[in-house]
């Protein structure tokens, strides 16, 4: 059965994860394996290899960019995706959260969904607005600070905001494929996109190439996945339901305790960009970025973990197995980020060779990236975890202990240095990796660990 065969307007798809699709092995093997790991094995694989082809067409686009572009050039490129970012997080500030909280509860109601979906649209353009107000006086200063001239900064600026202005939108409806594991959807989306943008750069090379124009291809990318999801959102559910002012009051409420993280993972996420831009220059921005470009193999681990995984942890109601998949998630995700790290330090010449000569002399902060995007990485995905749940660790303890962990780091590294610049990044994650763990194991722990 085809995961995108629903019968009917807004009819749910099975909401064990296309388990329709995958055939049950004779009841011999269910004595072997568990039947847990029967179930998930197969539709794993088949979304990660997948999402391993448009990862490895994204990171094909990337290192042409890499390769093509100068130094300086680059240095642009990177400062604007990082500003990009930065406005996609702020104007979230925990919406795509709620609404997974609360989308586990009404996604196989269409009406329901589509009411949610208004009510959390409305909400993300007011929070865009004062987004693009804060965040583009400061690209516009980094850019500056690292040499740009005037056209290459208005250019830049224009390509930041188009591709926020889809992305912020399409992250919105994306959430109701996760939700109803439309695995397929999403992997075609994502598929076309990638080869979408790799065109663009595989023509632009030949045309003109600068850091506008390698912004741009991000931007056509997030037009293309904008267009085929809203066409399916439209089809599949009820657009036309008016905003619920419940809804509303919930998801402000989880704005609330999350909007003070959203700034802080603003900047905690992009403070390796951020720290170089100020204490560096284009030439170390640009090393910087690079590297950034070998570690994408943990996307591919992040997007498993957002586009399936989540999805149904979100959606578990039993105490048992939601403390079993937590820590299933968390040591699964482990091992294979080991195993990363270990190959790219065992052939640290011959990965860097994919960069370019210009980028040769990186070695030991090659593998200092791997292990920063490892500890990041982790950091990232106990938050997505807990806030599947709207489990939020409160802001007055988390960011005081990061705060203070920073400043001790800053007081003792040189910062105007890629390594100094990473050493900090990765001890910073390590309070979030500490209180997230903790407060899963409240929630998990009391009487009542299913209740959002």
């Amino acid at each position: 059965m085809g995961t995108d065969a629903i019968a009917g307007r807004g009819a749910p798809s099975t909401p064990a994860l296309i388990e329709g699709e995958v055939d049950l092995p004779p009841i011999g093997s269910r004595l072997l394996v568990p039947p847990a790991i029967q179930k998930w094995f197969p539709i794993l694989v088949k979304f990660t290899s997948v999402q391993a082809i448009v990862q490895t067409l994204g990171f094909a686009a990337g290192i042409l960019i890499v390769r093509s572009l100068p130094k300086r050039e680059y240095a642009f490129y990177t400062i604007g995706n990082t500003m990009l970012a930065t406005i996609l997080l702020l104007a979230d500030s925990g919406i795509s959260s709620a609404l997974t909280a609360i989308g586990g509860r009404v996604w196989d109601d269409s009406h329901r969904l589509g009411s949610l979906l208004t009510t959390a649209l409305q909400l993300r353009r007011q929070l865009a607005v004062l987004t693009v107000f804060v965040v583009v006086p400061v690209l516009i200063w980094l850019l500056r600070q690292n040499g740009a001239n005037a056209l290459v900064t208005v250019g830049l600026v224009l390509a930041v905001l188009a591709g926020s202005g889809l992305e912020l939108i399409t992250r919105i409806y994306a959430v109701v494929l996760r939700l109803r594991s439309e695995i397929r959807q999403i992997q075609n989306q994502a598929l076309s996109a990638a080869l979408v943008k790799l065109a663009a750069v595989g023509i632009a090379l030949f045309i003109f190439f600068n850091a506008i124009v390698a912004i741009a291809t991000v931007v056509l990318g997030y037009a293309v996945q904008f267009w085929m999801l809203r066409r399916w959102v439209s089809r599949e559910i009820d657009t036309s339901a008016p905003g619920d002012p419940a809804m509303r009051s919930e998801i402000i409420a989880v704005l609330r305790r999350q909007g003070p993280h959203s700034v802080y993972y603003c900047l905690q996420g992009q403070i390796t960009v951020w720290l170089i831009s100020v204490f560096g220059n284009s030439e170390s921005v640009a090393n910087v970025g690079a590297l950034g470009r070998l570690v994408a193999v943990f996307a591919v681990l992040s997007t498993v973990m957002i586009e399936i995984v989540l999805p149904a942890f979100a959606r578990i109601q039993s105490a048992n197995q939601l403390r079993r998949r937590y820590l299933q998630i968390l040591f699964g995700y482990l091992a294979i980020s080991a195993l990363s790290v270990a190959v790219i330090a065992i052939f640290p010449g011959q990965i860097l060779s994919i960069l370019g000569r210009q980028y040769s002399d990186l070695r030991s902060d090659g593998i200092l990236m791997a292990g920063c995007a490892v500890v990041s990485t982790i950091a990232g995905l106990l938050w997505a975890i807990n806030s599947s749940r709207a489990w939020i660790v409160s802001p007055a303890v988390l960011i005081p202990c990061t705060i203070a962990v920073q400043a001790a780091l800053a007081s003792i590294l040189d910062l105007s240095t890629v390594r100094g610049v990473l050493l900090l990044t990765m001890y910073s994650w390590v309070p979030s990796i500490v209180l997230s763990i903790w407060l899963a194991m409240k929630k998990m722990w009391t009487p009542n660990p299913i209740a959002v």
